[in-house]
């Protein structure tokens, strides 16, 4: 059985900041991208009450620890739930389509978001993996891909059309003015 202070290892799967706040106890953490951070199991179980605690659980952070993982979610956790990106990648790019159809259908958000980024990120060629993907997650990856190559192109040609700026700082010396007409002459005239 696992006691109130006894640490878990949480990781944030999440591909931005995840965190959360527990008001009653004054406690606030932050975790930046692929953080792990050892969190007593009383604060997890407290958080797990908080409107959203599960979700952030189960979808953008992993509990390293089954059974602590478990008490919490009232769940079975499926071996999905703790792929790591580079496990996820592997599956995108070495894995069966029975495989890939597991991981879509037992995958917890968080991982399912992290395979879509790499999908379109490192263009996978399988077809047919990409169409799975894109009918789970609703994005069309093909399209996804596209757009970043059209993006690329333009960014490209913004570069080439860009007026050339100079690398090195030219001293440039300042010309004294220069008359083109002559000074004109008045006569002073002064009374007595």
């Amino acid at each position: 059985m696992i006691k109130d202070t006894d640490l878990i290892s949480v990781r944030n799967r999440n591909i931005g900041t995840t965190g959360y706040s527990i008001p009653d106890q004054n406690i606030r953490r932050k975790w930046e991208i692929g953080q792990t951070k050892q969190i007593p199991f009383g604060e997890l179980r407290a958080f797990s009450y908080m409107p959203g605690g599960i979700y952030a659980l189960t979808n953008l952070l992993i509990v390293e620890n089954k059974e602590a993982l478990e008490l919490l979610t009232n769940e079975k956790v499926e071996p999905e739930y703790y792929y790591t990106e580079k496990e996820i990648k592997k599956l995108l790019f070495e894995g069966t389509y029975d495989e890939f159809a597991d991981f879509l259908d037992f995958a917890p958000e968080g991982a399912i978001g992290i395979a879509k980024d790499i999908a379109v990120k490192e263009e996978i060629p399988d077809n047919k993996k990409r169409e799975m993907l894109s009918k789970k997650t609703g994005l069309n990856i093909n399209n996804a891909i596209m757009v970043n190559h059209v993006m690329a192109d333009d960014s490209e040609k913004e570069e080439a059309e860009a007026p050339k700026q100079r690398r090195v700082q030219v001293e440039e010396k300042q010309a004294e003015p220069v008359r083109r007409a002559a000074a004109p002459k008045y006569n002073v005239v002064t009374k007595k």
